[in-house]
């Protein structure tokens, strides 16, 4: 299932814990203090642009979540109705379902 070898313990927990509360909204919390309330909308292969024969090409899980709250942006990056991408290089530090 996974398509590179760090995923599995990187990414696997927070794909395990999305897909058990897939209905629900989550508390997406980031290392720099951006605090968002999202919904998950689609999860899909991607990679990191490189060519094929690069050595450090990947390939790697992501999933799309629209955001419908921001809680906090010091930096105004994030905005109502778009979204953010979650893949095992950018995990938020604390994620949990909004009660």
């Amino acid at each position: 299932m996974w398509l590179n070898d760090k995923e599995e313990k990187i990414y696997g927990p927070f794909s395990d814990y999305i897909e058990k509360n897939i209905q629900q909204r989550f508390r997406f919390i980031y290392a720099d203090g951006v605090e968002l309330i999202v919904e998950f909308f689609t999860d899909y292969e991607s990679e990191n642009g490189l060519e094929l024969d690069d050595k450090n090409y990947e390939e790697y899980w992501e999933s799309a979540f629209k955001i419908l709250e921001v809680v906090k942006d010091d930096k105004n990056t994030h905005e109502v109705g778009k979204y953010v991408i979650v893949n095992y290089h950018c995990i938020p530090v604390t994620y949990e379902v909004v009660k």
